[in-house]
């Protein structure tokens, strides 16, 4: 596929398999976000999909072109994520997502893209509908339910600075060790 060329540690190597990812976020005139996925293994998977959201994450519209696949009946689960219409994006989503649509009903690929296209959604979301992106989170700080992100990840955990400094009304305060035990 490629010359060879040298990992960080100098060690050589030869390229024999390419997979991209590029998922782009969107906010749509009509108020719903969205989200456009694209994996692409060469030569053999061009797949993306396509997820529209209101601002309480619940899906709106859904859809799936498979340019590249490696056999025609890949081509049968191109509708598949229309069993997700309706449905919320946000605790429980892969329980969700394993309940709506078996795993021998899709193609493995097309599943693995729905999680990057989450996250994309929830970043995009997380910029605000201002063009600039100004002002996200202050619209959000006098919330009375924390927003989707807060407790999701090590940053936002509920006893940590961040929360503390951004959402005071959600910090937990941090367990102490205990000495001498």
């Amino acid at each position: 596929m490629s010359a060879p060329d040298t990992n960080a540690d100098g060690k050589p190597r030869r390229l024999m398999h390419r997979r991209s990812v590029e998922c782009l976020g969107y906010l749509r005139d009509d108020g719903l976000w969205e989200v456009e996925a694209r994996l692409v293994d060469d030569p053999v998977h061009d797949i993306r999909l396509r997820l529209a959201v209101d601002d309480s994450f619940t899906i709106r519209e859904t859809g799936t072109t498979m340019a590249s696949t490696p056999y025609p009946s890949c081509l049968d689960v191109e509708g598949i994520l229309q069993r997700l219409v309706g449905e919320r994006i946000g605790k429980g989503w892969r329980e969700l997502v394993r309940r709506k649509i078996g795993r021998l009903e899709t193609c493995t690929h097309l599943a693995e893209l729905l999680g990057p296209a989450v996250t994309t959604l929830f970043q995009t979301a997380t910029s605000g509908k201002d063009p600039q992106g100004r002002g996200a989170l202050d619209h959000q700080q006098g919330a009375t339910e924390p927003p989707f992100f807060v407790g999701g990840c090590y940053s936002w955990r509920l006893d940590g600075p961040i929360v503390a400094e951004t959402f005071p009304q959600f910090a937990k305060k941090p367990v102490e060790a205990k000495q001498g035990s």
